[in-house]
């Protein structure tokens, strides 16, 4: 996938499923804001794409998605809720991340 390709990809969707291959190739084209460890499924990571704030997560060792979240308040938001569920999957509550829906 071309760095073109996945912003188009982004528009379209909000959503976006990338293998850590595809993901690997891309990062160096777009800049990196935060990167959060969530201790269960590798680095959250927050990027901009044309100025749209991205999370980047880790559903499984070789399978990444970017997530279209709009401006730095909705990113931060999106951050404070997942690593809530990470926290509360890590004491065992049977949450469960939706990599794939929004």
């Amino acid at each position: 996938m071309t760095p073109e390709d996945f912003r188009s990809k982004l528009k379209e969707e909000k959503i976006v499923p990338l293998s850590r291959d595809e993901w690997d190739a891309l990062a160096p084209e777009f800049p990196e804001k935060e990167r959060h460890n969530t201790q269960l499924a590798g680095d959250l990571i927050l990027v901009t794409v044309d100025g749209e704030w991205v999370a980047v997560e880790e559903p499984s060792p070789q399978a990444r998605t970017a997530r279209r979240l709009g401006n730095e308040e909705e990113a931060r938001a999106f951050v404070v809720k997942r690593l809530d569920e990470y926290e509360r999957m890590w004491d065992g509550c049977g949450v469960k991340v939706e990599y794939y829906e929004d």
